[in-house]
């Protein structure tokens, strides 16, 4: 083994690895060693120190506030106002000023799906995927406001040949092959609990991908937002693939955002209650960002306004407005680092000493995307019905489940029914499904639905 790579792993104690090296063959060696050649070691072992640190600060106590939200769920806010928003928002969609970014890099594992989370059957009728509905969405939006929104997705070095292959095969769902572009994001490698690299079972180095918020560096990096400025796309409406309810490209939040000259903007809904495991978007330490369900005491959780709702109540759905100048300034920023996160996992690798398959528990580091609240000077938080935005899928079964978010997407398209039949004949326990490309939404579906003589389960409509 050479003796200066021998030295440099030693110096960043991973001289573990030499030994699995050791026990390899010589392609196996050149594939670990040219794995090797890619780590910023010197960033490793910052992680690894910050994780020691923070081990022994777990008791430190962080100031939270939470913040003001536009809303217009409870008639606080005119209908005027909402009106001149959407009229906004329309506007930039009209003129191809809006892109669509979609986050897409995760695997359909914790469903009992083999594959790309997208690719995930999800409607109640047609059984139509995750990425057939977000696709529907766009081609519906090009129909109303006669331009196609770039659409760029952000796949894992896991699943960005599956996902393409999926897209080519279904003949990109009747949008335009370029209009879509796909990019990858990076992966960062984990660390057992001593601080050493994993070498995993097709002895390589154990990278996962760096997180949702590793979409700020791939936009950059990619040439996405170069092309963006080009095309004269000025704002990014970025959401993740696990919500088949996401309103894509929603105009009164594009015009809220607009509206306030934000540069990041973010959707939220109220919590359900003070238990709920999810994140509040609210200040840190007096910066805007997002409290972790974890972070708060019971104390804080159950606090109330004197409305009686919660005071920690605006829940994060993970759905933003980028404005691109925003994101190309924070690329160009040297000082610009969006903090990492760290997990405790159990992680395969091979044994060190016999190089043999075992599990281990160890720290995988990713980045978020709402941490970049943080950086923005002005930003908007608007609040929105959950039960019509927000339903995640996320297990195979119970909450945040396929069951759920099918039966939320029947109790939208039921109430569309209600409100526009004369009769009362809608079956109960209907099962119903509207493409977007027949109606975006309840006010179109209005305008254009003829009632049947009959209606029965299931119930379709494109």
């Amino acid at each position: 083994m050479n003796t200066e790579i021998s030295d440099f792993l030693r110096k960043f104690n991973q001289e573990h690895i030499l030994r699995h090296l050791d026990l390899m063959t010589d392609r196996e060696r050149i594939g670990l060693l040219s794995d090797i050649e890619q780590i910023d070691f010197r960033h490793l072992a910052e992680l690894y120190e910050s994780y020691r640190l923070d081990l022994s600060k777990k008791n430190r106590k962080k100031i939270f506030q939470e913040i003001e939200v536009l809303s217009f769920c409870r008639g606080e806010v005119s209908e005027k106002y909402r009106k001149r928003l959407c009229c906004l928002g329309e506007d930039y969609l009209m003129q191809g000023k809006v892109a669509i970014f979609l986050v897409a890099g995760g695997q359909g594992t914790r469903l009992g799906f083999n594959g790309p989370k997208g690719c995930y059957a999800i409607s109640p009728v047609k059984n139509k995927t995750l990425f057939q509905l977000f696709a529907e969405n766009i081609r519906a939006l090009k129909n109303r406001y006669g331009k196609c929104p770039k659409w760029y997705i952000m796949t894992s070095c896991e699943n960005s040949g599956e996902t393409r292959s999926f897209f080519e095969k279904s003949n990109f769902f009747g949008l335009e092959r370029d209009s879509i572009c796909f990019l990858i994001q990076k992966q960062i490698p984990a660390l057992d609990l001593n601080g050493r690299l994993i070498i995993s079972r097709d002895k390589k180095i154990f990278k996962n991908p760096d997180g949702h918020g590793g979409a700020i560096r791939a936009l950059f990096d990619s040439g996405a937002l170069q092309e963006m400025a080009r095309e004269g796309i000025d704002e990014i409406f970025y959401f993740q693939v696990d919500n088949p309810l996401a309103k894509i490209a929603d105009p009164l939040f594009i015009g809220a955002h607009v509206e306030h000259n934000a540069e990041m903007s973010s959707k939220v809904v109220n919590k359900e209650n003070a238990d709920e495991r999810v994140g509040i978007i609210g200040r840190v330490d007096g910066k805007l960002g997002c409290i972790e369900y974890s972070e708060l005491s019971q104390k804080e959780a159950q606090e109330r306004r004197s409305d009686g709702s919660l005071r920690f109540r605006s829940a994060n759905i993970a759905i933003h407005m980028l404005n691109r100048n925003f994101v190309e300034k924070l690329n160009r920023d040297k000082n610009f680092r969006l903090p990492y996160h760290r997990a405790i996992k159990e992680i395969e690798c091979l044994d060190v000493n016999g190089h043999l398959p075992r599990k281990i528990q160890g720290i995988k580091f990713e980045l978020f995307i709402f941490d970049a609240l943080g950086f923005a000077e002005r930003s908007v938080s608007l609040e929105v019905p959950r039960n019509e935005e927000f339903s995640p899928v996320k297990n195979r079964t119970g909450a945040d489940s396929p069951e759920t978010a099918r039966r939320a997407m029947i109790n939208i398209h039921t109430k569309w029914l209600k409100s526009s039949v004369k009769l009362s004949s809608i079956p109960e326990n209907l099962v119903v499904e509207v493409s977007p490309l027949y109606a975006l939404d309840e006010e179109m579906f209005k305008e254009k639905f003829i009632e049947p003589p009959q209606i029965s389960s299931p119930f379709y409509l494109e």
